[in-house]
């Protein structure tokens, strides 16, 4: 037996939900490892600094790097619960059709923006893979640059779910005011 569009858009709806929701939870617990890691890593460097005969070289190159990994993975996160670039004031002026269009452009340019660091961020990667890091040779700077292409392909992925989502809502209400 054939099943009806709606159940079907529904179903797919809530598969695009579940990666996204997954997706937004890897991207949380591998920020928080970041940020202990880079906790762990100002700590040793005050270890370094004020306790006599503990030298630590690498721990603020890591530091850094797990900063730096911390903060795109949150940025993306921020994009899927589109709190990252948005106008408050703007959005609460807006309703309806206006509205969606508004959310709509600001997906399309987040989404071209993640598309961009996917792009530039891969071939930055590549060119930098086999450079090290000074304090710590057996690291590749190619690591540093990975969170161009893993961010910038969550952002686009979350861009384009909160595409679906908004329109879809806008049709649910759309539906509901003409019932």
């Amino acid at each position: 037996m054939k099943e009806s569009a709606p159940w079907r858009i529904r179903r797919r709806a809530q598969i695009m939900k579940a990666f996204l929701n997954s997706l937004e939870w890897v991207l949380m617990r591998a920020a928080a490892v970041f940020f202990v890691g880079f906790v762990v890593c100002i700590f040793l460097q005050l270890l370094s600094r004020y306790v006599p005969g503990i030298t630590i070289l690498w721990a603020a190159e890591i530091a850094t790097y797990a900063f730096i990994w911390t903060v795109f993975l949150g940025a993306a996160v921020m994009v899927r619960h589109q709190e990252h670039f948005k106008i408050d004031y703007l959005y609460e002026k807006l309703a309806g059709l206006p509205l969606l269009l508004t959310k709509l452009v600001s997906h399309v340019l987040i989404g071209a923006f993640g598309a961009a660091m996917v792009v530039y961020g891969s071939k930055l990667t590549h060119l930098f893979w086999e450079w090290t890091v000074n304090t710590l040779p057996e690291l590749q700077q190619g690591y540093l640059w990975l969170v161009l292409p893993v961010s910038g392909f969550a952002m686009l992925t979350f861009a384009i779910g909160n595409t679906v989502e908004d329109i879809g809502a806008h049709s649910l209400k759309k539906e509901s005011d003409a019932a």
